[in-house]
């Protein structure tokens, strides 16, 4: 992961430098959620869309930068919530602020991060890019919202995928939209690529150690469940398959090669 993040350092330090500045308050609570956002993290999200738009030979400026930290923000504050909702302790072997503090104590900071993406948003003054957000964290909030009603229920595949796209894909979406929205590339082709890299983060993440012991406490099945390990795995192979075949359609370039990278990594 290292190797290809080395490929676009300076705009990934370009995001962290955003999302530091952002947390200027030096008390406990701050300086707690100003290491919760730099513990170590894959950036997933930013190193993707700054992969692909690199690839296509977009110009990676500062609303571009602004766009990305609006998606960590997002993401770090659905994990700030996820954590409470899932009653979790640990989250990368630390502490969640929610049992350091408190669960209140954690809601509130994930509200916080909301209100920092949402100041951003503002700054941005674009309702194509506002109405971009707005739509993801509505769907963010309704497929956590299913998942959470379907706890100790099985649901169908279908409904796995709804709920993948929405609490993981609509995110990816929503920062290639704008990204390709400002730098007048081709949204729709962005916001397939970002689908189907979502919904195969959230199915690959499923299958790891830790987050099947999380689900499985809390009653929350998934295609291993649902399919098997075998079709899970077939599963997962179509939606390599389609990332393959939107891969074919950029240029060769080390960007378009680090994606191919990143996609054997997640």
């Amino acid at each position: 992961m290292n190797n290809i993040k080395h490929i676009v350092e300076e705009e990934l330090c370009a995001v962290n430098k955003e999302l530091n500045m952002l947390i200027h308050e030096n008390d406990e609570i701050h300086s707690e959620l100003l290491q919760f956002i730099n513990s170590p993290k894959k950036r997933i999200r930013s190193l993707c869309a700054i992969l692909y738009f690199k690839s296509i030979k977009a110009e990676i400026t500062p609303q571009f930068i602004d766009i990305l930290t609006i998606g960590e923000l997002i993401h770090n504050a659905s994990l700030l919530h996820d954590d409470v909702i899932d009653g979790a302790k640990t989250r990368r072997g630390a502490l969640t602020i929610g049992e350091k503090f408190s669960p209140q104590i954690a809601i509130l900071s994930g509200d916080l991060l909301l209100s920092f993406a949402t100041e951003k948003l503002i700054k941005i003054g674009d309702m194509k890019i506002i109405s971009f957000f707005q739509q993801c964290t509505q769907k963010m909030s309704e497929a956590e919202i299913k998942q959470y009603m379907l706890r100790g229920s099985m649901p169908s595949i279908e409904e796995y995928i709804q709920i993948a796209e929405g609490k993981t894909a609509s995110l990816f979406e929503a920062v290639f939209q704008s990204c390709a929205y400002i730098s007048q590339n081709n949204i729709f082709k962005a916001e397939n690529f970002a689908k189907i890299f979502g919904i195969l983060f959230q199915l690959k993440n499923d299958l790891e150690k830790e987050s099947a012991r999380a689900d499985a406490q809390n009653k929350i099945f998934t295609p291993k469940d649902i399919l098997g390990i075998e079709k899970t795995n077939i599963l997962i192979d179509n939606y390599q398959e389609g990332i393959r075949r939107e891969l074919e359609e950029l240029p060769d370039n080390i960007y378009k090669n680090g994606l191919i990278e990143l996609l054997g990594l997640v």
